[in-house]
């Protein structure tokens, strides 16, 4: 136990040299909130992979692997689709459009692409993030927890306070710069992780043969893509739950921010050739990962610890707790990359217009207590539990459904304005929490009649309240130039 915990300590001191270094260099709002758009095409396409899958990739999806087998393939297509439609639709677009309005967070891009002169699609859509971002970032918490408990055999109290201080401490001192280059190196060590872990555990059992039959001997279903479902709700509910998750990408947040923090338009495609083979690998080891523990471990009472059971019954004390800073660095990724998006809408939306604050300064410092505040509440709530996949997938698809539409109708054509806009952020935001919380979400998804009410109501507003004016069609005018130029 004492080698785990040295690695563990040596992990959280390489983060927290990251802070005190990037520090010194995110002094500025632009440098703070979107590291000056400076990264290189290796940060972005794998820092933005790692912060959108998150303790998901290690806790949750071998845990869906575990329970539905090839069924996790909805998964697949859905996690993988989102995020190409995000690197190959969004990324230039979203990259140049920031730059052209001057923006460093989605909340300014929305103010300014709509026209909005009286900031509420600022504070409306700011709130919406704060809100999400700490349930988001509550989840990861409770896998934060889970891991130091099982892992290192730290109260679970101790250990969600332990991983909430690490990480508000380095995205405190370095702003979005320390998220993205922790998130690099955290990114390269889930990626290592999901490779080793399951080419180890096969090849020690036998081979993927013996994985196989022992799988198919406790239950052929796993190995059908409906997992042997055949009520037309259950199959609604798996193929829905996983195809969904593609939908949620292009208004993940924290995603489109690693987007626009991208150094050149030009590395776009190289970055996105890089999460896409990180994003591959990572998905199919860690499907591999809950198949193998299915044969190997079939009673394992949290399908989401599966990963963990693994690394402890192969590694050596040393290895294995490399294999859980994997985690950490999974989770932790995510959290930093939520807290200091959800800090950059308060300071976009609510610092600058509302508190009447110019100084650049004085809005950082700002930032950083709410940043302290956010991070403490999703604290407290992390102690209420939970599945990391349910409470996952609910914030991703507040966010989806809340944003999605008006990023892509803002980039694609100019008939939105700020009214449709709020309107639309306030109505996906509630379709999806009224969907999910009456229990509807076991017959559809709750992302999907969320994005549908949010797409419709952008687009009748916007034409009802007189559609997009003189300035608003400027400005997208000025874009689509800087865009004929680049595309």
């Amino acid at each position: 136990m004492i080698t785990r915990i040295i690695v563990l300590i040596l992990y959280f001191a390489v983060l927290l040299s990251i802070g005190v270094y990037t520090s010194k260099k995110a002094k500025s709002y632009a440098e703070y909130n979107l590291a000056a758009r400076s990264n290189n095409k290796w940060i972005a396409g794998i820092s933005t992979q790692s912060s959108s899958t998150s303790g998901w990739m290690l806790l949750a999806m071998p845990g869906l692997a575990f329970t539905y087998g090839f069924g996790v393939v909805w998964t697949l297509i859905g996690w993988m689709g989102g995020s190409l439609f995000n690197w190959i639709i969004l990324a230039k677009r979203l990259r140049i459009a920031t730059e052209s309005y001057d923006t460093v967070s989605v909340v300014e891009y929305f103010e300014k692409r709509t026209g909005d002169k009286k900031g509420i699609v600022g504070l409306i859509s700011g709130l919406s993030i704060v809100v999400l971002m700490i349930i988001n970032s509550s989840g990861e918490l409770i896998g934060c927890g889970k891991l130091i408990q099982a892992a290192f055999g730290v109260d679970f109290t101790v250990a969600v306070t332990v991983g909430v201080i690490i990480v508000a401490f380095y995205t405190f001192l370095g702003g979005y710069m320390a998220v993205s280059w922790s998130n690099l190196i955290q990114g390269s060590l889930m990626f290592i992780a999901l490779l080793l872990v399951p080419l180890y555990a096969i090849f020690s059992y036998g081979g993927f043969d013996e994985i196989a039959q022992n799988v198919v001997l406790q239950d052929p279903d796993l190995f059908q893509f409906l997992s042997g479902k055949t009520d037309i709700v259950e199959i609604v509910v798996l193929i829905s739950g996983g195809v969904g998750i593609g939908f949620m990408y292009p208004g993940m947040v924290h995603a489109l921010t690693g987007l626009m923090a991208i150094r050149d338009p030009e590395e776009i495609k190289d970055s996105a050739l890089i999460a896409t083979v990180w994003g591959c690998a990572a998905l199919g080891g860690a499907s591999m990962i809950g198949l193998a523990g299915r044969a190997i471990v079939p009673d394992i009472e949290d399908p989401e610890q599966v990963f963990l059971v693994l690394s402890e019954k192969y590694f050596d004390n040393a290895i294995f707790a490399l294999m859980a800073a994997a985690v950490m660095a999974a989770i932790l990724s995510s959290v930093c990359a939520y807290l200091i998006v959800a800090t950059a809408s308060l300071g976009g939306s609510v610092v600058k217009r509302y508190m009447h604050i110019d100084d650049d300064r004085k809005v950082v410092k700002i930032e950083k207590i709410a940043m302290i505040v956010i991070a403490l509440l999703a604290y407290y709530l992390a102690f209420n539990g939970g599945s990391v996949h349910t409470i996952a997938m609910f914030a991703a698809s507040g966010l989806g459904a809340s944003f999605g539409p008006t990023v892509i109708a803002s980039l694609y054509g100019n008939k939105i304005n700020y009214k449709g806009a709020v309107a639309s952020i306030f109505v996906g935001m509630i379709v999806v929490i009224i969907w999910f919380y009456s229990g509807l979400s076991n017959y559809l998804f709750e992302v999907f009649p969320g994005w549908i009410a949010s797409t419709i109501v952008l687009f009748a507003v916007s034409k009802m309240t007189g559609g997009p004016d003189a300035e608003i069609t400027r400005g997208f005018e000025h874009y689509q130039k800087l865009i004929r130029k680049e595309i």
